[in-house]
């Protein structure tokens, strides 16, 4: 089997993006509902007002859990601490981002209690910079 192509020229020329930045940074908490049939992924996401420095690569969280409700029961409430969280990051178009100094890993359950923390964005150029979050409170 083999495979050719016959486009040599005409491709448009795409940007090489070179911000390496965190636009946004945002915490959830899950617990698996097994009342009924069937066991539920729950997630609730945390109220989270952040500050960034762009230029000095720095973000301060203040977070807030919700209130209990209806569907965030309080019992599930009171179980809610930096040690169970999953961190997500917005980060710069065409960028990657890894944690390093053994930070935690995004997407995935784990603590932030001991920060700070620091992630590495590399942008879609190669240009690479380190950014520090802070949670600088957390009130349930």
């Amino acid at each position: 089997m083999a495979f050719s192509s016959c486009l040599e020229a005409g491709l448009e020329e795409l940007p090489s993006f070179e911000e390496a930045d965190i636009n946004n940074f945002r915490f959830e908490y899950r617990w698996i509902n097994a009342e009924g049939n069937y066991p539920q992924l729950n997630v609730e996401g945390i109220d989270t007002k952040l500050s960034i420095d762009v230029e000095a690569g720095t973000m301060a969280c203040v977070l807030t859990v919700p209130a209990a409700n209806q569907d965030f029961p309080e019992a599930i409430r009171n179980q809610v601490s930096l040690t169970s969280l999953a961190g997500f990051a917005d980060i710069s178009t065409a960028a990657t981002i890894r944690p390093i100094e053994g930070s935690p890993k995004l997407g995935e359950i784990a603590d932030f209690s001991a920060g700070p923390y620091q992630y590495e964005i590399t942008a879609a150029n190669g240009s690479k910079k380190i950014w520090t979050l802070e949670i600088t409170s957390f009130t349930k």
